[in-house]
């Protein structure tokens, strides 16, 4: 069983995810490998008192980085996109 604490591990700040939270209101996380929905749910719910309207999940592959002459791969990790219910904001993450 995953700890409510350690599901969100953080967010993810980039371009798309920044043009996500503007025009549908959705936000992206970074979360625990064996974290389920309902359980991302709750955890967003709790830590940053919204109303949470969806949640879609997706595990992105690592890739393949190299330093110098050695090669090493960044570790698989899953992503969250949860959209919030309308007027709903995560001031937190808010710049």
């Amino acid at each position: 069983m995953i700890e409510m604490w350690s599901v969100i591990e953080k967010a993810v700040l980039s371009e798309k995810s920044l043009k996500g939270r503007e025009s549908v209101n959705t936000y992206t996380f970074k979360v625990n490998r064996n974290a389920n929905k309902k359980l991302i749910k709750d955890a967003v719910e709790k830590y940053f008192n919204v109303k949470v309207e969806s949640v879609t999940t997706a595990i992105t592959r690592g890739k393949f980085r190299r330093t110098g002459k050695f090669t090493g791969k960044v570790s698989n990790f899953k992503k969250a996109y949860v959209k919030l219910k309308e007027g709903q904001k995560i001031s937190a993450l808010e710049a």
